[in-house]
């Protein structure tokens, strides 16, 4: 079957060859193996505009063989036709550390860093009508050290999430809080953290970023407490158990 399926590939039959590598699957459906069906499918499905169908294999193969570019290389095909370029970018850097220095992946990556600088610089919060689009571009702008306009993106994209209490809400309320944070401005990271956990009480990051600002405005049996209050959750976190002694300390001062 997957002889039949290159043979169809190479022809250029993409729907021959996904019914051929489908065969294939059925009888290998893990494994090495299938982990270059899987890629071979993808394949054939993005030479077919099939997108989604093609993702869901680059997963797939990654699952099989996770040590192998082809999977992250197909993803990073697939998301960047769909237009999700700063996934496709993590996709192709994954599938870079498996052969660092491969000339076209690094050539795809920077197209689409340039495309992402450009998206950027252009784009502006009140013409964003997606939430979540404006919490992928406040992730993307948090990421380039654009801490403003991170911060505008994601009280956008909480206005468009309205009354939700959906936990990407949360999110984006913990992210603008990582932007007050750059700037030491401890009281709206309070403000944004406590809004976070309105919506998921246990939202770790939420927990140690209120922590952190009740830190540095001196309030330590607070921080104290969402220390612990993450302790709790996952224990053994090096930087929560540092925080507890730095609190610990002060209280007893």
């Amino acid at each position: 079957h997957k002889a039949k399926g290159n043979d169809a590939f190479k022809n250029k039959n993409y729907t021959e060859a996904i019914a051929s590598y489908s065969k294939a699957i059925e009888l290998e459906p893990t494994g090495t193996g299938a982990g270059a069906l899987y890629s071979n499918r993808a394949a054939s499905y993005s030479a077919l505009g099939q997108h989604e169908k093609a993702l869901l294999d680059g997963d797939s193969c990654v699952s099989c063989r996770p040590d192998w570019l082809k999977g992250y290389y197909r993803k990073g095909i697939a998301l960047d036709a769909l237009g999700r370029i700063d996934e496709a970018v993590k996709a192709f850097q994954d599938a870079l550390k498996y052969e660092a220095g491969n000339q076209e992946i690094t050539s795809k990556i920077q197209a689409l860093n340039e495309a992402i600088k450009k998206r950027n610089d252009t784009a502006t919060p009140n013409r964003v009508s997606d939430p979540e689009e404006a919490r992928k571009l406040g992730n993307s702008l948090f990421g380039q050290g654009k801490y403003d306009g991170a911060s505008a993106y994601y009280s956008r994209a909480i206005d468009l999430y309205g009354s939700s209490s959906c936990p990407e809400k949360a999110s984006c309320y913990c992210n603008r809080a990582a932007c007050h944070q750059q700037t030491h401005n401890y009281q709206a990271v309070i403000a944004d953290c406590t809004a976070a956990l309105a919506i998921d009480a246990n939202h770790a990051k939420a927990l140690i970023r209120r922590a952190i600002a009740y830190e540095g405005n001196e309030k330590w049996k607070l921080a104290l407490e969402d220390y612990n209050a993450v302790n709790r959750l996952t224990p053994g976190l090096s930087n929560v158990s540092q925080g507890i002694v730095r609190c610990q300390r002060a209280i007893n001062y």
